[in-house]
């Protein structure tokens, strides 16, 4: 319980809008407000969060639309909570999702609360501030537009037919492996090793055999079986080898960080495009997922024309 709570806490303090102390504006609609401190807190969490996610040139490009995105980002939360005090007793909605929490993490009562939010430096008021800035928002998006989608059978079989050459998936190989660890084996030792192994399966040894006598994965007590991957499970030095051998084949020694592998493909699956059946919850989905962006972005530019909206300059 302790590590959930935690966990939701981090998450809560990482949307915190609160702390109003003397500072620069950088937002403001209508009352509410996002100081300099707050949106650069936000900030340098969000970039750390896409460099766990992305590296080199594509985080690059990444970064460049991180200050925008995010800057509208609260804009948007800020017009969906003063939407939604207009609509619904918000105070219901956070004493909800506060009970709801309490409940997952064994809390009886508002009193244990507050007891062990005080433990993690919050008051009871500033938690369900927080609760308030990261679930309104995501309460009016799905009361409000996800609700709303609807679509026909005739949509769902146009967005097949016009998309189902991108809809098929990507092809899958079943490997057994055998691993010489680093700490064992040199350049010169799994040479001769992948040699002797060689040898023994051209004298009718198998490849399962010899990975149970040999190898060093985990793999080892199945017989060197490491199951079925796609391509981006691999690593790239893996992916580009075994995707291009044919059932029975036997590869060539492969150097990665862990060691050096050898890999038997022992069956592979070509990619195929799904039939209508099988597409169909994914076709919708994708489909509301595009309805629901254009409903979004006009439901937000709607709002942004009845509230007062300001963005200092300095930050756009």
């Amino acid at each position: 319980m302790k590590k959930v709570f935690a966990l939701a806490i981090a998450l809560l303090i990482s949307f915190s809008f609160l702390a109003k102390t003397v500072d620069e504006i950088v937002v403001k609609v209508n009352d509410s407000i996002i100081t300099k401190d707050e949106y650069e807190k936000r900030l340098s969490r969000t970039i750390d969060a896409f460099k766990r996610e992305y590296k080199g040139p594509d985080f690059d490009e990444k970064l460049k639309e991180i200050p925008e995105k995010l800057l509208n980002q609260m804009v948007e939360e800020l017009l969906l909570i003063e939407k939604a005090k207009q609509m619904y007793q918000v105070d219901m909605i956070v004493k909800m999702q506060v009970e709801n929490f309490m409940k997952e993490n064994g809390i009886k009562d508002e009193a244990e609360l507050d007891k062990a939010l005080k433990a993690e430096g919050l008051s009871l008021e500033e938690f369900k501030k927080q609760v308030l800035l990261i679930y309104v928002p995501e309460f009016m998006k799905s009361r409000e537009i996800r609700s709303k989608i609807s679509l026909s059978e005739q949509e769902i079989i146009d967005f097949y037919n016009k998309n189902k050459e991108k809809l098929q998936g990507k092809p899958q190989v079943h490997l057994e492996e055998i691993l010489f660890t680093k700490d064992k084996y040199n350049e010169e030792t799994v040479k001769q090793a992948y040699s002797d192994i060689l040898l023994s399966i051209a004298k009718g040894a198998t490849f399962s055999e010899m990975a149970k006598q040999y190898s060093g994965a985990y793999s080892r007590q199945n017989g060197g079986d490491a199951g079925w991957y796609l391509p981006d499970d691999l690593s790239p030095e893996i992916s580009d080898v075994v995707f291009k051998m044919k059932p029975g084949q036997v590869s060539e020694l492969v150097e990665t960080k862990q060691g050096y592998y050898i890999f038997k493909l022992v069956e592979k699956k070509e990619p195929k495009v799904p039939t209508m059946d099988e597409a169909r919850a994914f076709v919708i989905e994708m489909i509301k997922e595009q309805k629901f962006a254009e409903s979004y972005k006009q439901y937000i530019d709607q709002l942004k024309k009845q509230n007062y909206v300001r963005l200092n300059p300095k930050y756009v």
